[in-house]
């Protein structure tokens, strides 16, 4: 593959880390100012991409950038890349995907104690000028030896079984059609099926892509499996769970809670009741975007767009027929 020099670089979220300092002083970098702007005017020249989440290069865009010749995730994600599109014009796609793993393992957790403890309803409370009561649903749970089911065991799901099993000391079980059951039993986890975690999980959280096949993969018939009380989290991908069914079980009583990063669209809609709902812990997707998760993942990125302009295959690859294209 040809690979000319580069000089022309667009970011498009604005870095914590220094991404200039990373880059030849000679290299020019853009960066978007504000997050409805259109890469195309500032982005014509650009050889290279550092791509967040919020907008979708699609083959409309692609076909504007006539100079792009690698886009680079700074994340796992890469639902917002047309890959086909990319691929037949010989653009390069790679991301991230050690970047965001321990942030997003960590909130994860965090979600599901806050759940457990009922810190959003008791915070509410108290900045309402209340004290009590101390009853009902101001109750909260122990996490010790319950069960966490897990809907996916890759980096993230790992870290989390890792920090609930060892440090909460929880039994988790998890659904992975990609890992077997001894690997699962090598890091201390349960393999069983996906309707048998549904089922066993007092805190079910997901931790895969978003595809056709995982569309509302927890939906009102598997929610309907689960325990009552159980909570669900979603710090993946919004299209994961069905909103409706999800909200209809938290009405009911039939979850007590549900912890989520991630929607369906994002942002989600101002009278969406997944904004207020006193069951749900909500936060904007920002899982994985701390200062440290952030930084790695840009160095990440520049890394491997360098590699790139060295005249080497960089990392992760995510549409490695380019190469043969």
């Amino acid at each position: 593959m040809n690979t000319p020099k580069l000089t022309h670089v667009w970011v498009e979220v604005p870095p914590f880390s220094d991404v200039k300092g990373q880059f030849p002083a000679d290299v020019k970098i853009v960066q978007r100012a504000a997050p409805t702007e259109s890469p195309v005017a500032s982005a014509l020249p650009a050889q290279a991409i550092l791509a967040s989440s919020l907008i979708r290069y699609d083959a409309a865009l692609l076909e504007q950038l006539p100079n792009l010749r690698i886009i680079a995730r700074t994340g796992i994600g890469i639902d917002n890349l047309d890959l086909e599109a990319a691929t037949a014009r010989g653009i390069v796609c790679v991301h991230t995907p050690d970047g965001p793993t321990e942030s997003t393992a960590e909130h994860t957790v965090a979600m599901l104690l806050g759940l457990a403890k009922r810190l959003k309803y008791g915070n509410a409370n108290l900045a309402a000028g209340k004290w009590g009561p101390r009853a009902g649903y101001m109750i909260g749970t122990e996490v010790q030896g319950k069960t966490l089911g897990l809907v996916g065991l890759g980096r993230i799901g790992r870290r989390v079984a890792q920090i609930c099993r060892l440090g909460l000391e929880m039994e988790v079980v998890a659904y992975d059609p990609y890992v077997t059951a001894e690997q699962a039993a090598a890091i201390g986890v349960r393999w069983a099926t996906l309707d048998e975690v549904v089922a066993q999980a007092d805190f079910l959280s997901v931790h895969v892509p978003a595809t056709p096949e995982t569309h509302h993969l927890i939906n009102a018939e598997r929610i309907a499996t689960m325990k009552d009380g159980a909570y669900v989290l979603n710090l993946a991908r919004g299209p994961l769970v069905d909103a409706s069914a999800l909200l209809e079980a938290l009405d009911s009583g039939k979850l007590a809670g549900a912890g989520l990063d991630v929607f369906e669209p994002e942002p989600v809609a101002l009278d969406s009741r997944l904004r207020d709902h006193e069951r749900v812990l909500a936060t904007p997707h920002i899982a994985g975007v701390t200062a440290d998760g952030r930084t790695r993942m840009e160095q990440m990125a520049v890394e491997r767009v360098l590699a790139f302009f060295g005249g080497e295959r960089p990392e992760n690859v995510v549409n490695p027929e380019v190469y043969s294209a």
